[in-house]
């Protein structure tokens, strides 16, 4: 009767064991699992030696050395647990030269060799029968031979493996884990002292098959607590994951649904919603035609009217989502690229500029010819006029008229120079910078706004242009700088001559150019003045550079601008060359 009692108390163990791996297939739990397997062959042994009644000798003599193997390999099964503790704890990093499957590879051939001695009678050699007693059945106790020794060294070395195990989960960061791997180096300790001192002392036998099973109980509890633990810690980080990828879905540019396998909306992000003005409440869990069923879209169509009167460039697309095979899911994204049409329009109506620009070129070349006869014969009449104001009038009116036709003129054909223009020469650009200033400086003062030259030349500061080029330049850069600042505002010219090239920086301190725009400076028809034309700053890019020479535009906004003009220099011995 007491043999039937133990083995049902000893199968708690197995079956706890058994239902774990029902229940997950991780290391922790095939591991985990293996240490209650143990644990009930070892009580199964205890439970032999109370089956005389039930077996013969022989029969109780090969069980009780089989089931022996639980208490022998507990040691190895013990280190496995802390090489897979340390190895999943990055934190206990410096555990893992004590902990290394080399050396269970080594504790295993130890229990090996330790299980094969229990086989001989080196090992068990006989059996004692005990009479009953006031709290004790009659019973079987083992007699061990002189190689039991190896055995307590067995047993030594899986509480030293088990002292070890618990000063390394002590160090484990995440709690349920390290009271779980707690519990079992306690549990485990224990248990090997219960069983010591139940073989060792006037305790019945089966007293440690009671503590056992209730440790293993115990413990098991303790790993179901962890698991829920550690599912509950996953189940948190999965919400706050969907939280960031639905985050991650509403801040996407694209028009976004997801659909079901049963045509069914199941999520909406904040983009669509916003686009057909209506809420996910309104949609969500409806089927995909009340989607479609807004008049406003029109999968079949690129151009789409908002609501709210505004025209977006829609490309709508289906796309099939497979999770598994029982889980599909269809994605309704709709791309925007209204942006991409404004920018092609924007390019298309630059196409138009460029040719209505070559037109006016074109055109001011035709004009400028009948225009010169004309300037001729009133000028013929002027002569024979005793009033010449009318005729005065009309010629100023001309005169302005051809130096604008002479500016597109030299826009529409680049690297050519007019009749009139002839050939470069040779100037002093310090002298020529001293009659821009005298000229301006009286503007500048009734401005209340102040230029002044530096003078860095190092050598003679000579350049080959025209100086009517020059002038145009410099006085072009400098009414721009006068525009730019305010009353009290400084303008400086610094002229210097660094690496054999003369250099001119006009620099003010006015309202700055952005970023986005310096870039076209220079372009033909792109102005920042309210009523300027582009032109004026086209030209003396075009001067600058075909006397091979450089510009630069550095502005930011509310420090100023400042513009940086490089010619090579010359000598007075260089000779006179036609412009090209």
């Amino acid at each position: 009767m007491a043999f039937f009692l133990l083995m049902a108390l000893a199968s708690i163990p197995l079956f706890l064991a058994v239902s774990l791996l029902f229940y997950s297939r991780s290391v922790n739990t095939k591991s985990f699992s293996i240490f209650l397997f143990l644990i009930s062959l070892w009580q199964m042994g205890i439970a032999v030696l109370y089956s005389q009644d039930v077996f013969s000798l022989n029969v109780i003599d090969w069980l009780f050395r089989f089931f022996r193997s639980g208490p022998i390999f507990l040691m190895p099964v013990m280190y496995i647990l802390g090489v897979i503790m340390v190895k999943q704890s990055p934190e206990l990093a410096a555990f893992r030269k004590v902990f290394k499957m080399k050396w269970f590879v080594i504790l295993m051939v130890i229990s090996t060799i330790v299980y094969l001695i229990n086989f001989t009678n080196a090992g068990i050699d006989g059996y004692e029968f005990v009479q009953d007693g006031m709290y004790s059945p009659e019973h079987l106790m083992p007699l061990y031979g002189a190689l039991n020794v190896t055995f307590m060294i067995n047993t030594l070395l899986v509480i030293t493996n088990t002292i070890l195990f618990a000063i390394a989960a002590s160090g484990i960061r995440t709690r349920t884990l390290k009271i779980f791997y707690l519990h079992i180096s306690i549990g485990a300790i224990f248990i090997f002292l219960n069983g010591v001192l139940s073989a060792f002392s006037p305790l019945p036998l089966y007293f440690s098959s009671f503590n056992s099973i209730i440790i293993a109980i115990l413990l098991f509890l303790s790993y179901v607590r962890m698991q829920s633990g550690m599912l509950i810690q996953a189940n948190d980080h999965l919400a706050r994951q969907r939280t960031l990828l639905e985050k991650i879905m509403d801040i996407n540019p694209n028009y976004l649904a997801v659909i079901d396998q049963n045509n069914r909306i199941i999520r909406l992000n904040d983009s669509i919603c916003r686009l057909l003005s209506v809420s996910k409440e309104q949609l969500t869990h409806q089927d995909l035609s009340a989607l479609m069923a807004i008049r406003e879209l029109n999968p079949k169509q690129d151009r789409m009217l908002t609501r709210s009167g505004e025209i977006r460039y829609i490309k709508w697309s289906f796309e099939a989502l497979e999770l598994d095979s029982r889980e599909v899911y269809t994605l309704f994204i709709g791309v925007d690229f209204t942006e991409q049409k404004n920018n092609e329009k924007l390019l298309l109506d630059s196409e138009k500029s460029k040719v209505v620009g070559e037109l006016a070129a074109s055109i001011a070349h035709e004009i400028r010819n009948p225009l010169t006869t004309v300037r001729g014969l009133i000028q013929l009449a002027k002569e024979k006029t005793d009033d010449p104001k009318l005729e005065n009038i009309i010629l100023e009116e001309i005169d302005r008229i051809v130096e604008v036709l002479k500016e597109l003129l030299l826009l529409a054909r680049p690297g050519t120079e007019s009749p009139e223009n002839g050939h470069k020469e040779i100037i002093n650009v310090a002298e020529e910078l001293e009659n821009i200033h005298f000229l301006y400086q009286s503007v500048a003062i009734r401005e209340n706004k102040f230029i002044s030259i530096q003078n860095l030349l190092t050598s003679n500061g000579l350049i080959h242009i025209q100086k009517s080029h020059f002038k145009q330049i410099m006085i072009n850069f400098l009414k721009n700088s006068l525009e730019a600042t305010v009353p009290e505002s400084k303008i400086k010219i610094k002229v210097d001559s660094p690496d054999g090239q003369i250099r001119i920086r006009i620099i003010d301190n006015g309202k700055g150019i952005a970023k986005s725009r310096l870039s076209r400076i220079g372009e033909p028809y792109y102005t920042t003045k309210e009523k300027g034309t582009g032109i004026g700053m086209a030209v003396c890019f075009k001067l600058i550079k075909d006397h091979d020479g450089d510009i630069k535009v550095n502005s930011k906004i509310n420090w100023g601008t400042t513009i940086t003009v490089t010619f090579p220099a010359a000598s007075l011995g260089q000779p006179k060359t036609k412009a090209i």
